[in-house]
């Protein structure tokens, strides 16, 4: 018995050392989900178009396989396996949204505060998606300030400030790796990211039914990213390139967005890098200091991680420093949902 409790002792007081060599400077924050604000919008785009719905349920499954796959192995053909099971899941349009702590139970409670800082991104798209499906336009600015503010409000959230994207948070040692060790993973996820902004733009061209008849060319479009990844892509997706109009209307969710798909992509190049985070302890350091970085309360005043933001302080998330193109925005770019969509896209059609 003495013997045991020892080991168990020794357990805890080991456990205890990770979470002292991992904590920040944040307050203690409890493990929990965050649900989207309530509203007469709330479950619109699970109608208004349902297909859409379903393909988002889809790609919360990719994100999450993707992630407890390479906590797994980093062995290429099990990588390209998990990336064809995510399209097998796909296809199977899921009619409710995946439980991303069953998909991924490793990753989910290793990093459970970047889980939570994903949830509630992840609610406050829903949310936008939601409103914008409902044919709410008169009411729109004000509401998206109500569901912007209640964001923000939590310690969960990610700051609004364009961050330095193509400079310091692409220039990590381990920056890259997931996109040139599994290009077609990594262009798949971009995929999605192409979707994802792709559809806000449509649902600003028109209400619902308006929204139902443009859909459709978008959907096409993803699919051919699906079925042939754009491996010619070597950044991600920006909001400002394939949403413009939302880009240009609602700026801070345009740019929380793309810092939710900038956090993702870090997290994932950390964990393409054994060599350099070879255990658990290692990995989870990695990921909360990053974390950290794209933090609302964090940018707020002043402190270390304002370095972090946008040096000219424009809304292209990095398209250019001081006149410069940067390397990666070099060669083709992700088309607006505008130039998908062609002449469907011309004026606004409140149908």
């Amino acid at each position: 018995m003495g013997r045991r409790f020892r080991i168990a002792t020794a357990g805890l007081a080991a456990a205890s050392a990770i979470l002292a060599s991992t904590s920040c400077s944040a307050p203690w924050i409890s493990r929990g989900e965050r649900m989207a604000p309530r509203g007469p919008w709330r479950g619109a785009l699970a109608l208004e178009p349902p297909a859409v719905y379903r393909e988002f349920n889809g790609i919360d499954f990719g994100h999450a396989h993707l992630g407890e796959t390479l906590l797994r192995t980093q062995d290429s053909s099990a990588v390209e396996g998990a990336r064809v099971e995510v399209l097998e899941f796909i296809a199977t349009r899921p009619a409710v949204p995946p439980d991303e702590a069953m998909i991924a139970p490793r990753f989910t409670r290793m990093f459970w505060e970047l889980e939570r800082t994903f949830g509630w991104a992840h609610a406050f798209h829903r949310s936008l998606y939601d409103l914008f499906a409902s044919g709410r336009t008169k009411e729109r600015r004000a509401l998206y300030e109500k569901l912007l503010a209640n964001y923000l409000a939590s310690a969960d959230a990610i700051t609004p400030k364009p961050l330095d994207h193509h400079g310091r948070l692409w220039g990590f040692e381990e920056s890259r790796s997931f996109r040139d060790r599994a290009p077609r993973f990594n262009s798949q996820i971009w995929a999605y990211r192409w979707l994802q902004a792709a559809v806000y733009d449509v649902q600003l061209m028109g209400g619902p039914r308006a929204q139902r008849e443009r859909m459709p060319k978008v959907l096409a479009q993803y699919h051919a990213y699906l079925e042939e990844p754009p491996i010619a892509w070597r950044f991600m997706p920006l909001m400002s390139e394939v949403a413009p109009r939302f880009a240009a209307e609602f700026p801070e969710a345009a740019t929380i967005f793309d810092n939710l798909h900038m956090l993702h992509d870090n997290v994932d190049d950390i964990l393409s890098r054994p060599d350099l985070y070879p255990n658990d302890r290692l990995r989870r350091q990695a990921v909360l200091r990053v974390l950290q970085i794209y933090r609302h309360a964090n940018h707020q005043g002043s402190g270390d991680y304002l370095a972090y933001e946008e040096p000219t302080g424009g809304g292209m998330a990095g398209h250019d420093m001081g006149g410069m193109a940067m390397p990666d925005m070099a060669g083709p770019r992700p088309p607006s949902a505008e130039r998908v969509l062609g002449a469907d896209s011309t004026g606004e059609d409140h149908r």
